[in-house]
């Protein structure tokens, strides 16, 4: 899967939760086999095949144990794999019960991660999105943490730079415990966080054709949402959701804002 660019300040967090997975030397005899979970209406997160998605080559998942954490590299062999090997380790995590999270860069503990508040791409798909497994052995079922907003946008001479999404009554963004509640992960708020998600994108994207643009949100109701749409010309359009409409966010699932040119004036 295609990587994402975090805010500085899940770096800084990446940077201490796992230091300790690069202190020893390279496990080249662990393998860990990784499965992954569709999504609704999910139409980029890599290369897909009918309604799935698949793992790419040099995709990297981190795996806790019981002495430790390891970063693990995947091994394709095949096309089109919602299943495949990792190993080349970088250290070794020990012996079940394991959990594992991808992306790596997301993970601060075994049992934490940090959703960020800014993520970059390239056209606007999605990158990275937030997996988690728990096991018992090597065989690793992920499932997905987060849903998806897609703004689909449109207007004629136009070329988005960024679009930020914020909500009146809750964080979007920030730190998170996950654990397994029977077979879906569940995430719990612990702090750290903001009200707004920033899309930021490294090329300018021209909409004067209908494009997609994904950000990804943490699960649940949201109201009092703003969508604040900034082009490549210093222009801007912000759109203010009723106050009795709320966007529902499905953990695995994409919902949908469509926003054409009558919609849109900047």
């Amino acid at each position: 899967m295609k990587k994402a660019f975090l805010s500085i300040f899940s770096v800084m967090a990446l940077a201490m939760g796992f230091t300790a997975c690069q202190k020893e030397a390279k496990v080249e005899n662990m393998r860990f086999t990784a499965s992954m979970e569709a999504c609704t209406d999910m139409e980029s997160k890599t290369v897909l095949d009918g309604v799935h998605v698949n793992w790419e080559a040099n995709d990297q998942i981190i795996v806790y144990g019981t002495e430790g954490c390891g970063v693990f590299t995947a091994i394709p062999h095949g096309t089109n794999q919602t299943t495949i090997d990792f190993g080349d380790g970088t250290a070794n995590p020990g012996n079940a019960p394991y959990t594992a999270f991808y992306p790596v860069s997301l993970a601060t503990s075994a049992n934490q991660v940090m959703i960020p508040a800014v993520v970059n791409s390239v056209d606007g798909r999605l990158t990275e999105f937030p997996m988690y497994a728990e096991s018992d052995n090597e065989i690793l079922t992920f499932k997905n943490l987060c849903g998806a907003l897609k703004l689909n946008l449109q207007k004629e001479n136009v070329s988005i730079e960024s679009i930020q999404i914020s909500a009146a009554d809750a964080n979007l963004n920030g730190e998170y415990r996950v654990r397994n509640s029977g077979i879906i992960p569940t995430m719990f708020y612990l702090g750290n966080g903001t009200n707004t998600v920033t899309l930021n994108l490294t090329e300018a994207q021209d909409i004067t054709t209908a494009k997609d643009f994904y950000i990804t949100l943490p699960h649940g109701n949201y109201r009092g949402v703003v969508i604040t749409i900034n082009t490549n010309d210093g222009r801007q359009c912000v759109k203010t959701l009723k106050a009795d409409k709320s966007i529902n966010i499905g953990r695995s699932q994409v919902t949908t804002i469509v926003l054409g040119s009558a919609n849109l004036n900047f």
